[in-house]
């Protein structure tokens, strides 16, 4: 199953770094983008997390969440949250079942994606990358939301 611009996003509650969190709980109130990444503390992960915490009041200044979504326990999950200063929740999918509801879930793990839902709880940006090793710059991620307005 894929998820698509323009669908109805899956609701799902996940445990992380700040407790239980679901996407209905922002419904009618934030924009949200879901950040699907491969793995806690790998290079590439580190440095698009760590651009996600330096750009956290942009992305709060256009009512935005950002939910970090990855496989791993929800210790883990406190571990990296503390060593970024994650203002963000980081959420575990240690059995892939959200990655799966939104269609990134793959053989070695969660594919590096990004989905961006409006306040109505529906898809208006969604990118997959096709090598991990590549993340979307924020000011495309801020642009779509600049967008919404």
């Amino acid at each position: 199953m894929s998820v698509e611009v323009g669908q109805q996003a899956p609701d799902f509650s996940l445990d992380g770094s700040q407790g239980t969190v679901a996407l209905s709980q922002y419904r009618g109130q934030k924009n949200v983008l879901l950040a699907f990444y491969p793995g806690d503390f790998t290079p590439v992960c580190t440095k698009e997390l760590t651009c996600f915490v330096e750009d956290w009041s942009k992305f709060d200044n256009k009512d935005t969440v950002i939910l970090g979504i990855s496989t791993g326990s929800v210790d883990n999950k406190n571990k990296f949250a503390a060593s970024l200063g994650a203002q963000f929740p980081l959420l575990s999918d240690s059995d892939k079942r959200v990655a799966a509801l939104y269609g990134v879930s793959g053989f070695l793990g969660v594919a590096r994606a990004y989905f961006i839902v409006d306040k109505q709880g529906i898809v208006r940006y969604k990118h997959v990358e096709s090598i991990p090793i590549f993340k979307r710059e924020d000011e495309e991620l801020l642009g779509a939301l600049a967008a919404l307005s």
